[in-house]
């Protein structure tokens, strides 16, 4: 403070402390925005809601992609290798697998079960499901007759060709 003092002089106290009264419309608003920051940054619970904020969903893509990559390997080693030529049997011991992990995930409490929908009909969700688990076997029938690479092309053109169809038939933006 010191050297600060001497280059201020007297007002140096006032500039570095200075009530409420003394800031005008736009210091208040900066006092409170350092304030608001210096207390998410500088305290553990703020920095750990920042880091969930903004690594959050990056964390949880990168583990997705991971994850993905690491099954679509796993599936072609098991039906080339390996000589098991049932890509939708196999396809049932995914979901069977990730059924048994959730559940004993909300048996510990691990992760939260989301409440069910109301505005849409149970007839809806299970069709939506059985499309789902059909497209999975035949993504790993895909998988058994093509190299990883043409799978992986084809997957990710799956998102473009339905909104372009979505664009063409239903006149979608």
């Amino acid at each position: 403070m010191s050297v600060l003092g001497s280059l201020l002089g007297k007002n140096a106290k006032k500039f570095i402390k200075r009530k409420d009264s003394d800031a005008g419309e736009e210091g208040r608003a900066l006092e409170e925005l350092r304030s608001s920051l210096y207390s998410d940054f500088q305290t553990s619970e703020g920095a750990k809601r920042q880091q969930q904020r903004y690594c959050g969903p990056f964390v949880a893509m990168s583990f997705n992609f991971i994850v993905s990559v690491g099954i679509i390997m796993a599936n072609k080693l098991v039906m080339g290798k390996v000589g098991f030529n049932f890509p939708v049997a196999l396809s049932l011991i995914h979901y069977v697998t990730a059924w048994l992990l959730m559940a004993l995930f909300k048996m510990f409490s691990l992760l939260p079960a989301s409440p069910p929908s109301r505005s849409t009909p149970f007839s809806s969700i299970f069709f939506l499901g059985a499309v789902m688990s059909f497209s999975t076997g035949l993504a790993n029938a895909s998988l058994k007759h093509n190299s990883v690479g043409f799978y992986q092309m084809a997957k990710i053109s799956v998102t473009p060709t339905i909104a372009f169809v979505e664009y063409i038939v239903f006149r979608k933006r």
